[in-house]
């Protein structure tokens, strides 16, 4: 359980590292188009923060994603640095990403400088692209393969039978 909030964070990343770490954040505020700012990083969201976690592999028992959104929400209402706050509080800049931080660290009960490491080690390859794709390299088998086709679309397909109430009838019988 989160103990107390932060109103400014507590402590200040290397020079190399927060270099590092700005770059993160900066790559997962842009991810999926989600910046809001025509590619200028207005803050990263709640759903981008969460996603920055699993990608980096900090989310355990004692992390969960309820802990996440917890962190980033007491984040938020931190007043540290300087954001847009017309997008009401569901943005945070690079200081309370900081601090959101601080508070995973306490949750996970690691040191801040540890988990900050582990997140510029797994966040190296940028953000992950979960999802799926067809079998066999791509083609859909009953959709693309036309010798799977059965019945009418196999015979080019549904027709309007001019003719009458019972013509549909008619035609099966020829």
């Amino acid at each position: 359980q989160l103990i107390g909030t932060l109103s400014a964070p507590l402590h200040a990343p290397s020079l190399a590292m927060e270099a590092e770490l700005l770059a993160v954040f900066e790559t997962y505020c842009r991810f999926g188009g989600d910046s809001g700012g025509g590619g200028k990083v207005l803050g990263m969201t709640s759903r981008n923060f969460v996603k920055m976690a699993k990608d980096t592999g900090i989310i355990d028992k004692k992390l969960t994603q309820t802990v996440l959104d917890l962190s980033f929400t007491k984040a938020a209402r931190a007043s540290v640095g300087s954001l847009d706050t017309s997008w009401g509080g569901k943005r945070i800049n690079y200081q309370q990403f900081i601090v959101a931080l601080e508070h995973c660290a306490e949750a996970r009960g690691v040191a801040v400088d540890a988990l900050m490491a582990k997140i510029v080690k797994g966040a190296a390859g940028g953000p992950t692209l979960n999802g799926t794709t067809a079998a066999g390299g791509g083609a859909a088998k009953f959709y693309d393969d036309k010798t799977q086709w059965t019945a009418v679309a196999k015979n080019g397909g549904p027709t309007k039978v001019d003719g009458g109430p019972n013509a549909h009838i008619a035609s099966f019988n020829k």
